[in-house]
């Protein structure tokens, strides 16, 4: 075939060279080259989706969904008649509790996110970690809303398909008996792939873990999904079990991830420090002298400190430009007010002194000279007012260890701040991780017991320091990277962003999905005593319920499901201890679904307001019930979001708008595009700004089609 196309480019008459391109087109569209599989049809049983008369559903105690049921009426009273789809002169009356509903995948459908608890140890310009409980298919297609284009690292575990029963296909497992399973295994994950690739920036990195069962026909898929030269495969192995499995031929102590990198004419993944990132990671950031055109002059300067060495001489040292550079709001005054304080220097000595004290929000920063010393404040060229990094005391600990120095430069007419220290030697990733460190034994089922305080509630979890260095490789010159994890099980991916944050500093932001699997012999159990999906006692069994929720809890709080303390440390990374913690914030939903006809009425207004925010960056708080404000609009001051309900307000929200910088987000509520185009065209370019309630209709019915 290419050497087809190559003879073709070769035909010098136009015309006949076009009639040729066609037709072998066509032919490519008659016959498939590389792998091929059968394409399963999919369908999803959900027991969040309202019930409606003419839907389509199973009974929660069909447990191998043999019958198919429409929906004749629904009463008030929580009943509602049921007949099967083939033989509708069978009608019977069940509590609409027990249903499920049915779609099949192509089917429109309208996610949202119900927020059903969170944990803030973090300061309020961190952005808050999200865990969803639902069917990743549909949290993928409602963050095509939230996040096309906009994800930095994908990083998955999908089901191993070895056969063991170890994952569901249409609601059945999927066993070695299944002649199909390989290409129901192939079309299962194509699905989620077609829409996770399109979530990806431009520079963004796929990796799959995956292992000797379905290795072959990933790799083919993923030729096939992210084609050469436009993107390039590397495998990465991984030795996560060394005393080996198998009773046959080999003894299999290695699992490979796949990492799928786009090709842009420059190197994303970049080199690393020798160290393994589960010891230490680090920002990479410029010289001074590169970043002399951010300078500040007279009293505007910014900062940027990290914990450094307590001299600045001789070759192992550099000394980096400290100007801070927040995404968001992260760099405000008003998000950060214990952050906005005078720096002291001695203009003199080019020495920085001391630092002074917070001042609230209501009080103007004094300009005056302190005993000779000139007060440096964070305000910038525009006149905004920023902030430090740090509270003031942490900085007067690194101006007294002598990291925290001063330059004036004289082509800027500026005063640089800055800090010293070590250089890193780095080198390129090798393609093979060994060590104690990736042992999924001591650093996945043993430590997950920790984290839980009972032990075999989740198989087979993956080292969170192998998650890490994976995450690392992509992202560790991404401070602020976004990372998805729609495979999330035990919730290993937030565990290992949470390290790598700890490590440099950074606010990288994890998203993940797992759905609320109960283990099979669980399952059994509880459905002979008479419980089965959709009951409160069926689904606390499950593992979002009992494994990943806790998990991610006790992560942060550094405190297990009973409230004891987790004990332990971590050992491959700075021996930190469990029970620290981390000053992350984080916030649990269950994926529902909405009725369009009430979107579409601007009925369901709160019930989509955790979808913008997410959308906007999971920064401060949200404004619930902010249509009754009396306002005509919502921006809540210490978000990055905002939303006009009245167009009649316009003005008023454009000039608040005006008034707040750390605004990246904007949603317009009017039903005529004309209305829209105009206030669109009002407001900053650089804004993302959005039509309720069209856009978010408008996207699941037009990704139904691109998915397909």
């Amino acid at each position: 075939m290419a050497h087809l196309e190559d003879l073709i480019a070769q035909v010098s008459d136009p015309s006949l060279r076009s009639r040729l391109e066609d037709a072998l087109a066509e032919l490519k569209q008659r016959r498939k080259f590389g792998i091929v599989f059968e394409k399963h049809s999919e369908r999803s049983a959900l027991a969040s989706v309202p019930i409606r008369p003419g839907q389509i559903v199973q009974r929660s105690d069909d447990l191998k969904a043999q019958i198919d049921y429409r929906v004749l009426s629904v009463s008030s009273d929580g009943l509602t008649a049921i007949t099967p789809v083939d033989d509708d002169s069978d009608v019977t009356t069940v509590s609409t509790t027990t249903l499920l509903v049915i779609k099949d995948f192509g089917e429109p459908i309208y996610p949202t996110l119900t927020p059903i608890g969170s944990r803030k140890l973090g300061d309020n310009d961190r952005p808050y970690h999200a865990i969803i409980n639902g069917e990743n298919f549909h949290a993928l297609e409602l963050f095509l809303y939230l996040f096309e284009g906009c994800v930095d690292c994908i990083y998955i575990d999908p089901p191993y398909n070895s056969g063991a029963r170890d994952w569901k296909y249409n609601n059945r497992y999927v066993d070695e008996k299944d002649a199909w399973r390989h290409s129901k295994w192939l079309s299962f994950v194509e699905r989620r792939l077609k829409l996770a690739r399109r979530l990806l920036k431009p520079d963004g990195v796929l990796i799959v873990t995956i292992n000797e069962y379905e290795i072959f026909h990933l790799g083919m898929l993923l030729e096939r999904l992210f084609p050469y030269p436009r993107y390039s495969l590397y495998e990465e192995t991984i030795v996560s079990n060394p005393k080996g499995t198998g009773a046959r031929n080999f003894a299999r102590a290695d699992e490979v991830a796949i990492f799928v990198v786009p090709q842009i004419g420059r190197s994303i993944i970049l080199e690393q420090p020798i160290k393994s990132a589960s010891q230490s990671t680090f920002e990479s950031d410029k010289t001074e002298d590169q970043e002399g055109s951010d300078a500040l002059s007279n009293e505007k300067a910014d900062v940027v400190l990290k914990a450094g060495a307590s001299n600045c001489s001789g070759p192992e040292w550099e000394v980096r430009h400290a100007r801070r550079r927040g995404g968001g709001g992260s760099s405000y005054r008003p998000q950060r007010p214990h952050e906005f304080y005078p720096i002291f220097i001695d203009e003199e000595a080019k020495k920085v002194v001391r630092a002074g004290d917070w001042i609230p929000l209501d009080v103007d920063p004094d300009f005056s000279y302190v005993d000779g010393l000139r007060p440096i404040w964070p305000i910038d060229e525009k006149g905004q007012h920023r902030c430090w990094r740090f509270i003031p005391e942490t900085m007067r600990t690194l101006i007294n260890a002598g990291n925290v120095i001063a330059r004036y430069n004289k082509n800027k007419g500026a005063w640089i701040l800055g800090i010293c220290e070590p250089k890193k030697t780095t080198k390129a990733p090798k393609t093979v991780m060994w060590g104690a460190a990736y042992d999924s034994g001591s650093s996945g089922s043993s430590l997950l017991n920790e984290f839980l305080g009972e032990p075999s509630l989740f198989p087979f979890p993956k080292s969170v320091y192998a998650v890490q260095d994976c995450l690392a490789i992509a992202t560790h010159n991404r401070p602020s990277a976004l990372i998805l994890d729609f495979f999330a099980g035990s919730g290993t991916t937030f565990h290992a962003t949470c390290l790598l944050n700890a490590a440099d500093g950074g606010k990288r932001r994890s998203i993940l999905v797992t759905n609320n699997e109960v283990q099979e012999k669980v399952a059994n159990k509880l459905n002979n005593e008479g419980y089965f999906r959709g009951d409160p006692s069926f689904e606390s069994q499950g593992i979002f319920e009992r494994v990943t929720r806790p998990r991610c809890e006790a992560v942060i709080t550094g405190r297990r499901p009973d409230g004891k303390p987790v004990p332990g440390n971590h050992t491959h990374a700075s021996k930190r201890p469990y029970a620290q913690g981390f000053a992350e914030n984080i916030e649990f939903y269950r994926l529902d679904y909405l009725d369009p006809n009430d979107v579409d009425l601007g009925r369901q207004f709160d019930a989509i307001l955790p979808v913008l925010w997410m959308a906007a960056g999971s920064i401060g708080t949200r404004e619930d019930g902010a249509e009754e404000n009396g306002s005509g609009f919502s921006m809540p001051p210490d978000s990055t979001y905002a939303v006009l309900f009245r167009e009649s307000r316009f003005r008023y929200f454009q000039k608040a708008l005006a008034e707040r910088p750390d605004i990246t987000h904007v949603w317009l509520v009017t039903d005529s595009e004309e209305a829209y185009s105009e206030m669109r065209s009002a407001l900053p370019h650089d804004l993302y700004v959005s039509m309720l309630y069209r856009d978010y209709l408008r996207n699941f019915r037009i990704n139904i089609e691109k998915s397909s």
